[in-house]
């Protein structure tokens, strides 16, 4: 955390659990002691349409809630990121999903700190067997990226989001989504 303040975008594709994803992040750091504002946006179509979610998590007072700064902005979708990637600095890292996404031209290595293309919903389908954990998958690559909260945390606050016949399932989930990360550092994804 930059001056002991992180903010965080996340956009895609209604129904792919990003919001649910922002609150359980916002809720491991409120566990950990730290500050948290949370905000969301979501088409007309609550599935299909495009959603954003925001965190700001700081040390202390926020007195802003809006991202205005992100040190990371993870996409999901084209169109996500097309309509919410405003803001995107040479402090901010960039993660796409490469399996759903086309490098977008007016990102690169000039715009932004760093661009990580992993294919996160080809991964999650390949390693776990369908699209569910998507988003659980999308929390381990930011914990593996930031550290901002604890693995324990975000794994406490994910069990109390899933349904208990799920919970396994998102725990690899948020394991697949670390090692993704750690591959990425190894095999030189990032772009």
């Amino acid at each position: 955390m930059d001056n002991g303040r992180f903010e965080l975008r996340l956009t895609g594709s209604g129904g792919q659990g990003l919001i649910l994803a922002s609150i359980i992040v916002a809720e491991a750091a409120i566990a950990e002691g730290k500050v948290v504002t949370q905000s969301q946006v979501y088409g007309a179509e609550a599935r299909g349409g495009t959603t954003k979610a925001e965190l700001i998590i700081s040390d202390r007072h926020i007195a802003y809630p809006k991202v205005t700064d992100p040190d990371l902005v993870a996409a999901l979708t084209n169109e996500g990121l097309k309509q919410y990637g405003g803001g995107i600095s040479r402090k901010t890292v960039v993660v796409i999903d490469s399996s759903t996404m086309a490098l977008p031209e007016s990102l690169n290595e000039e715009a932004c700190k760093t661009l990580l293309a992993l294919p996160i919903r080809n991964a999650t389908v390949e390693k776990l067997g369908s699209e569910l954990g998507l988003n659980v998958v999308l929390l381990g690559i930011i914990q593996g990226l930031t550290e901002v909260v604890s693995v324990e945390a975000l794994r406490t606050a994910v069990s109390l989001h899933v349904k208990k016949q799920y919970v396994d399932l998102n725990m690899r989930a948020l394991d697949l989504g670390i090692e993704m990360v750690r591959e990425s550092a190894t095999t030189g994804i990032r772009i």
